[in-house]
């Protein structure tokens, strides 16, 4: 623990946080859990078909790039990446916690998570994990199972 900052100080900034986060900012997003014992695998440990659990809604800070197009044989393909940014306790109350392969979905868009960060910290060095920090990238919708498909 730090030496200035103390137990009441935390619960202080994890309220704000949370009241800011939940209360002011309110862009909902629904979590996505991979089902890794549902997935078949062959040879090689790959897979064509992953399947995902069901969305757990929660509210996010979002930090995203410009969106980018690239032309390739069979026309346009639209690619974004977008930071997401949780408060650590609204994850615990949920009960989850984003894992890269996760998906995150947000704006009418699907993204994976490639990478989970948690250096937020309050009070220094070693102190209390204040975050979790998804970096992702945006998937298409016919390389995930999380809707039914119209045809």
């Amino acid at each position: 623990m730090p030496r200035f900052a103390l137990d009441r100080d935390i619960r202080f900034f994890e309220s704000i946080s949370k009241e800011l986060v939940d209360t002011v900012i309110e862009t909902t997003v629904v979590l996505f859990k991979l089902a890794i014992e549902d997935i078949s695998t062959n040879l090689y440990g790959e897979s064509l078909n992953k399947s995902y659990y069901q969305g757990t809604e929660c509210t996010a800070v979002i930090e995203r790039d410009d969106t980018s197009v690239s032309y390739e044989g069979f026309g346009s393909d639209s690619g974004q990446n977008v930071e997401f940014r949780f408060n650590r306790i609204t994850l615990k109350d949920k009960g989850f916690y984003p894992e890269i392969g996760d998906i995150i979905k947000h704006n009418d868009a699907y993204f994976e998570i490639d990478n989970v960060r948690e250096d937020q910290l309050i009070g220094g060095q070693s102190g209390e994990k204040f975050s979790i920090i998804c970096s992702t990238f945006m998937t298409r919708r016919s390389s995930i199972q999380t809707e039914m498909r119209v045809i």
